[in-house]
């Protein structure tokens, strides 16, 4: 019984940082604040392009530090960075303020993206309940999207109020956020040894929790070492060089759409006061079919990745419903997209979990991160160039045809290879 109760505390704490994490009431009302301070587009996008640019950069070195040093380490650390960002944001209103809360924020999703799913992984693999991520993973996402929802739903409200209370509050849900890893376990197959080894005492089994070693930052030398053992390391595991692929270029696309779901809801009519009830019926749906995603996994086995292809079509052929006619009684499908594609995702990233080792897991799931980050900058301005020529009904159907085709040549791979 000791066992299930500190998972299930585990996961409750799980459950919490990612719930925190995007309680962030500035999320729908930062980009008016930038407007309102005398920022033009064009600054807003420097901006931008400053957060990307931090995100890409330190994506695989921070995933190896997880590793080398401390994973819960790492996760607490880096919502400190974003509160700090917020805070910065409300001290500092200009154009350097905001830059240096952006790279504070990219500081924080760099930490997070790779390291995050290998906590967990590895937090369930000690305990023999590894087939548990993806029902576990999509109840996180689940959570992550309600506190998007609260954001936006009462970001603006509050705004319109008090820009400190804003960015106070948002700063203060990530300085919560980043308490909840300190009830995260220690990770005997997780981190590695200043050797670059597992822990000789990876393999105990029982309930009693290991011993982990005081953390000591790695230099910088072997920082570099590590990163390109890792870079062979994952590209020696069968497969799965074109299945990230296949899965960052499929799925990000839906990540990318939903950059421009309000602006598509106010082309479809949907007035300014009731937009956060529009974007927050699709963070719900995503939410919903994050949560769902168990429940398909034996259907959607990443073991036979052509039923995930499969899926990918079918979902974009959703979107494309719910879009090229342009009649509002098929907008359903287009956030049933949003569902399939959230679903599809939880379950992509089980398959990818399933197949990599324990010692390096955040330092290669970063790996697989920065490509995912690198293929939504690559589709963020394909779309962007369709949709200033053609429209932005366009824009949609540019990413369900850029789903479709990944899809379809991730299938074609697949049958080759059988061959």
């Amino acid at each position: 019984m000791s066992g299930y109760r500190s998972t299930r505390t585990y996961t409750i704490a799980y459950l919490l940082y990612l719930f925190f994490q995007d309680l962030a009431l500035v999320y729908p009302v930062y980009v008016i604040y930038f407007q309102r301070t005398g920022l033009d587009y064009s600054q807003i996008g420097y901006l931008l392009a400053i957060w990307g640019a931090a995100v890409i950069l330190l994506e695989v070195p921070s995933g190896l530090v997880a590793d080398l040093w401390s994973r819960r380490g790492i996760l607490g650390i880096a919502m400190f960075f974003k509160a700090a960002g917020f805070l910065v944001w409300l001290l500092r209103p200009d154009f350097f303020g905001f830059a240096l809360g952006f790279v504070l924020w990219g500081v924080q999703e760099a930490f997070t993206t790779g390291t995050t799913d290998a906590v967990l992984y590895d937090m369930l693999k000690d305990r023999g309940r590894e087939d548990r991520f993806v029902k576990i993973s999509g109840r996180g996402a689940l959570m992550s999207r309600l506190g998007i929802i609260v954001s936006v739903l009462l970001g603006g409200w509050v705004f319109s109020r008090s820009v400190t209370v804003v960015l106070a509050l948002s700063a203060l849900s990530m300085a919560i956020a980043g308490v909840c890893p300190l009830f995260f376990p220690p990770q005997r197959g997780g981190a590695r040894h200043r050797d670059g080894m597992p822990h000789e005492g990876d393999a105990r089994s029982g309930d009693s929790e290991p011993v982990e070693e005081a953390p000591e930052p790695p230099s910088i030398e072997r920082v570099f070492a590590e990163i390109l053992e890792s870079a062979r390391a994952a590209r020696a595991v069968p497969g799965i060089i074109p299945l990230v692929l296949f899965g960052s270029f499929a799925f990000v696309v839906y990540g990318v759409l939903d950059e421009y779901d309000f602006i598509f809801g106010t082309y479809h009519g949907v007035p300014v006061a009731l937009i956060g009830l529009w974007g927050g019926t699709r963070f719900l749906l995503e939410g919903i079919g994050s949560a769902l995603a168990h429940r398909l996994e034996k259907h959607l086995d990443p073991d036979r990745p052509e039923r995930l292809v499969a899926w990918v079509v079918a979902a974009s052929l959703l979107l494309i419903l719910g879009v090229v006619s342009g009649l509002k009684v098929l907008l359903p499908f287009y956030f049933l997209f949003y569902a399939a594609m959230a679903a599809g995702e939880v379950i992509y990233q089980g398959g990818v979990q399933n197949r990599i080792e324990s010692a390096g897991r955040a330092t290669i799931s970063s790996f697989f991160s920065l490509v995912y980050e690198l293929s939504g900058l690559l589709i963020i301005l394909l779309l962007g160039w369709t949709s200033q020529r053609l429209g932005l009904p366009a824009l949609f159907l540019g990413g369900a045809a850029i789903a479709i085709a990944t899809a379809v040549i991730y299938g074609a791979y697949l049958v080759v290879r059988r061959r």
